[in-house]
């Protein structure tokens, strides 16, 4: 990232994680860490001896922390305003900023770092608070600077939250990361946390977006060019004032949203609508309502998809077991559409609304809503989750822990694999909290802002949409890199585009979903971590397709593959590639049976189907025992899957022999293809 920069006359706007973690007691501080070794300047320090401005020197000394200590710099008195700058005998590149608050932290309103030519660039700046913790260790993390730090300043006010704010240390680290920062801290017993905070202002959005009635909600799309949120009792509304809420979208143009726009039916309608999540590709919205066959609507969320000629109608999403005795609900799909987190109100509730998780069991189908526990659920009302891309980190909204005033806007990291161990949730801060209602906070895909809702200022307590600057690697997956596996899905008996799901399944359970356009056949499934990868491909009234995929992030090369779905038609035939047989002999080798039950599966899924299996050699040998072997082996085949569960009447065998090679007998790759297995479809149920 470019900073902009002036001689002392200028800064740029970023926004930074501050990574705060609590020091319990002195340990052996890593000589990677350079500490501030000259103090150039102070203002207000408390003494010119203990409490100091040269107090800051050196490594970490005022133990135990959490206590006054003369070896820290405090200011004069508990009502201050106050500055320090230091400086390193050995200017340098940084990717982190280090600042050991030993007492009373929170103060620190703004931090700038000085280069070896005089630039300086504001990295840090917030209001001045309270923190829960005693004492912590403020890491400013940020891309490597282009240029060498040679001073940091830091501005301290105690005047809008009284104390004593003591400074212990100040130190630069050029590696990034919070594992690096527990190397070089090494020998230092602390509890990690991570929290947001902002150099830019929030900003509310224009009136091509605002209005004096209520706007929620606001989601971007993953390419940035559309701005989806909802309207309250408005005018235009599908039913007018008396309607509750509408969806409106507007577009990007020029860097600027375009005068909101209703969507329309089939989206809108007399009832409540909004949008609760969009897919990475665009084309399917997940919005709230189940909407029935019939028209009617019942508890429960839906997916929308875009057609030739717009929106279609929403279908219900089943949720096992999902019942809401709310009258309200909110949802949000992850990006790999694998989990759905929901707001809603059951017998499993703390009190009001929790926040629940399903997981994607099927196509369009969740499993039963497990609560999240008590880390993030309270007796208070929890809603409007948005999940990071990564599946790791849950931005909410509640009034049950603690905070400024009304709802405010939390964020909680994902421990493990589960989804029932999260870290304690952490006020998002007052760049974006207020005493007003806040909540409904997503990030674009890019990082580069947040969007949130407030009331403050409302006089009719109407929310309003707001965003605020990001940094745009701000909150991304560790390995940042990724390829896609794209491609195009068809019908191979016309060659005309397919609607299907596409999976990519990875060798440690990774999942990664998307549905092909029915338009186009489009698909694309991001991929950020190197390895084999499966890739299913299904769509109803086709056979299967699946194929192992071998990926190199690194190398930066997205993968393309076209795939074409045999139809479950009648004559339709297909071959089994990944068949092994005993050299000469009917038998089965082990490796074939994971192709074996593919098929299995394939005639379970429909029961009406009748199939000829037909069994091919090469040329060599003599013909007649040739084709004795082909009728050996499908008929094995045959039994395997009998074994299997299906009914022997719904499997006729025949074996062909040499009689009819797909490739000439010249080479052995070509007499590998003639012998193969083939499946001919002879009968199909009515659906199909």
């Amino acid at each position: 990232m470019a900073f902009l920069h002036s001689n002392l006359k200028g800064h740029n706007t970023a926004v930074f994680f501050i990574i705060g973690f609590l020091l319990f007691a002195k340990g052996a501080w890593a000589q990677e860490i350079q500490w501030a070794s000259r103090l150039d300047y102070q203002f207000n320090q408390f003494q010119n001896d203990a409490w100091s401005g040269s107090r800051v020197l050196g490594k970490p000394d005022a133990f135990p922390p959490g206590y006054l200590n003369k070896n820290a710099f405090r200011l004069r008195s508990r009502n201050e305003f106050g500055k320090i700058v230091v400086g390193f005998d050995r200017p340098q590149h940084a990717q982190q900023v280090v600042i050991v608050e030993s007492f009373e932290p929170g103060r620190i309103v703004q931090v700038k770092v000085v280069d070896d030519k005089g630039f300086y660039y504001i990295i840090y700046q917030n209001k001045a608070y309270r923190a829960k913790e005693d004492f912590r260790t403020l890491c400013l993390s940020m891309p490597r600077t282009p240029y060498k730090i040679a001073s940091v300043e830091i501005t301290l006010n105690t005047l809008e939250a009284t104390g004593y704010c003591q400074i212990d240390a100040v130190g630069l680290l050029d590696t990034a990361g919070l594992d690096a920062v527990r190397e070089h801290l090494h020998g230092a017993n602390f509890n990690l946390r991570k929290e947001l905070t902002f150099v830019s202002e929030k900003e509310i959005l224009g009136e091509s977006i605002n209005t004096k009635y209520t706007e929620a909600k606001p989601l971007v799309s993953y390419d940035g060019g559309t701005l989806y949120f909802s309207r309250f009792n408005y005018p235009d509304n599908y039913n007018g004032k008396q309607d509750p809420q509408d969806i409106y979208f507007s577009t990007l143009l020029q860097g600027k949203w375009s005068e909101a726009v209703n969507i329309g039916a089939p989206l809108n309608d007399e009832y409540a609508n909004g949008v609760c999540a969009i897919t990475p590709d665009g084309n399917s919205l997940l919005v709230i309502n189940g909407y029935k066959k019939d028209g009617r609507i019942s508890p429960g969320v839906s997916i929308a998809k875009r057609t030739a000629l717009g929106w279609g109608k929403p279908k219900k999403v089943q949720i096992d077991g999902f019942k809401n005795m709310s009258r309200f609900q909110d949802f949000f799909l992850s990006a790999d559409e694998r989990v759905i987190l929901m707001a809603i109100e059951n017998d499993l509730s703390y009190d009001e609304q929790d926040l629940y998780v399903s997981f994607k069991i099927g196509y369009n189908h969740y499993s039963k809503p497990v609560n999240l526990g008590p880390q993030i659920n309270t007796s208070k009302a929890e809603f409007a989750p948005f999940l990071s891309k990564d599946n790791k980190t849950l931005y909410f909204s509640t009034e049950g822990h603690g905070g400024f005033g009304m709802s405010d806007i939390y964020v909680a990291n994902r421990l493990d694999n589960s989804w029932g161990n999260w870290s304690k949730p952490r006020n998002i801060g007052p760049n974006i909290n207020t005493s007003s209602w806040e909540g409904y906070f997503s990030i674009t895909d890019e990082g580069d802002y947040a969007y949130f809702v407030s009331s403050e200022g409302n006089r009719r307590d109407a929310e309003n949409i707001y965003r605020i600057p990001l940094l745009k690697d701000v909150e991304q997956p560790d390995n940042h890199l990724q390829v896609a596996v794209k491609g195009r899905v068809f019908n191979v008996r016309n060659n005309k585009p397919l609607l299907a799901e596409v999976n990519l399944l990875s060798g440690e359970g990774e999942n990664i979903l998307a549905l092909s356009d029915a338009i186009e056949g489009h698909y694309e499934l991001p991929v950020s971590h190197d390895g084999t990868y499966t890739l299913q491909v299904k769509a109803r009234g086709f056979i299967s397709y699946e194929e192992e995929i071998d990926i190199k992030v690194f190398e930066q090369q997205d993968v393309y593959l076209d795939v074409f779905l045999t139809p479950i038609e009648v004559g339709q035939v297909f071959a089994l590639n990944k068949l092994y047989f005993h050299q000469g002999k009917p038998e089965l080798l082990n490796a074939s049976f994971p192709e074996l039950q593919k098929l299995v599966q394939v005639l379970q899924e429909n029961p009406g189907m009748v199939i000829e299996l037909a069994g091919h050699t090469d040329r060599l040998g003599n013909k007649d025992l040739n084709k004795e072997l082909s009728f050996d082996r499908v008929e094995n085949i045959k039994g395997h899957l009998v074994e299997a569960g299906i009914d022997r009447a719904r499997i006729e065998t025949i074996g062909y022999g040499s009689a009819h090679p797909v490739a000439p007998s010249d080479t052995e790759e070509n007499r590998r293809k003639n012998r193969r297995v083939e499946i001919k479809i002879l009968q199909v149920a009515e659906s199909f």
